[in-house]
């Protein structure tokens, strides 16, 4: 069942540290393991090395699941590739019901970085609902399924559903005390680690940087990727900042000649479609619908909850009355349910994050709204009355919340709203905060 060898691998370590953890003896492991006392005490002192069958056995005796099994394996066969062990290696990313539409070059972009060794690190931020979680799960299934790197998925709300036994092992855990609160054992964590490839999904935890202890298993552990997704880019060295944009909407001069066909190949256009096809199976738009798909589409910012809050409504009205909303209107749509306590309209989720902001971020924005053209640097410094430099640092800022895009023409850097926010911020607001 064993063989001798004369190299010490991390492996004994590991086994006695799960017996131990488990409150298991080694008669009671060897037991439930059906393996001899003998050969567990060879193989916890490193005199023996366990075969595959072996190493599995004492896996289901340990009652090991997820990623803890995956290490616990991997480190057990010495690193080398071994038959499947039929554990899922994304198990812990939310497994997702729709197909991701028009984020391929985001994704493709940042899946490159991890892979090459580039980057370590990618932060995504953007507004809220336009999909950072979703972009996250994609790049975590593409990681897990292209390098088998197991995933390890920690959110502020609920383990998503599929998140099987990784959410639950000890590993995670330990990861999540770590992200928490920083109350784990961080050289345990990365022990257990190690030099093993992983990567950890951080959806929602920090907003400002790194928790306390990541950078240290950055350091440790040089097999492990972090992505973030937060409202602000992580500000550290080494990171790849991705502001997520909305979706790409159709321009003006495609209304009067665009074709729904045409239309669909516009991101933000293929999302509404294929949402308003699950409010009415078998909706099929005629070249009438054209110019209200893309009204509603560049109305709506191509935020994707506000086109699935949208689609919603499309039970009972139609495209053309959706596209002719006051915009003050569409704020009040609902948004799709995620968690208890979350945000019920799109204007609270917008207002939200407006709320968040401190003093001067807020007089920026409010001085944008009043524009009915998107001002220059120069024409927004002078209107609020303040250095050119001051205001590029508070703009920074805001375009890396996704509440402020810039374009850069010939007459200049002109900042930009989009349309919803700058329906909230002219609106009233009552005394609840909502619209």
């Amino acid at each position: 069942m064993v063989h001798s060898t004369d190299t010490e691998a991390p492996f004994p370590e590991l086994l006695r540290h799960k017996r131990v953890q488990a409150g298991l003896t080694q008669r009671t492991l060897a037991d439930l393991s059906t393996i001899s006392p003998r050969t567990i005490r060879d193989l916890e002192s490193g005199r023996a090395h366990a075969r595959m069958q072996t190493v599995r056995l004492l896996a289901d005796a340990l009652r090991l699941n997820g990623l803890a099994r995956d290490l616990f394996i991997s480190s057990g066969s010495g690193g080398r590739c071994g038959e499947p062990d039929g554990t899922d290696p994304g198990l812990a990313a939310p497994r997702a019901v729709n197909a991701l539409l028009g984020r391929d070059t985001e994704v493709r972009a940042m899946a490159q970085a991890l892979e090459s060794g580039h980057r370590r690190v990618v932060s995504v931020s953007g507004l809220p609902g336009v999909g950072k979680s979703r972009v996250a799960a994609e790049l975590a299934a593409r990681l897990g399924s292209r390098r088998g790197w197991p995933v390890l998925w920690i959110g502020t709300g609920p383990q998503p559903h599929g998140a099987g036994g990784t959410a639950f092992g000890p590993l995670t855990k330990s990861l999540r005390l770590l992200v928490d609160s920083g109350a784990a054992d961080v050289s345990a964590v990365c022990r257990l680690i190690g030099r093993h490839e992983a990567l950890l999904v951080l959806d929602g935890v920090a907003d400002t940087g790194p928790p306390a202890g990541v950078e240290e298993l950055l350091a440790y552990c040089p097999g492990i990727r972090v992505v973030s997704t937060s409202r602000t880019p992580w500000q550290v060295a080494g990171v790849q900042a991705t502001v997520l944009p909305p979706l790409a909407v159709p321009g003006a001069e495609r209304d009067a000649t665009g074709s729904p066909d045409a239309l669909a190949g516009v991101p933000s256009v293929r999302l509404l479609l294929d949402r308003l096809s699950e409010v009415r199976p078998g909706f099929v738009p005629g070249r009438a619908d054209a110019d209200a798909l893309a009204r509603v589409c560049r109305r709506l910012d191509g935020l994707p909850v506000a086109l699935e809050a949208a689609a919603g409504r499309f039970g009972v009205l139609g495209l053309r009355h959706l596209a002719e909303e006051p915009l003050p209107s569409l704020l009040d749509l609902p948004v799709p349910a995620r968690s208890a306590g979350a945000p019920r309209t799109i204007g609270c989720l917008l207002g939200g994050e407006v709320d968040r902001l401190d003093a001067a971020h807020r007089a920026i924005l409010l001085e944008l709204a009043r524009c009915d053209r998107a001002p220059t640097v120069p024409e927004a410094a002078a209107a609020l009355d303040l250095p050119r430099n001051d205001l590029v640092d508070g703009v920074g800022q805001l375009l890396g919340r996704g509440l402020v895009r810039a374009s850069h023409e010939e007459s200049g850097t002109r900042l930009h709203l989009p349309n919803l926010l700058r329906a909230l911020l002219r609106a009233p607001r009552n005394p609840r905060g909502s619209l």
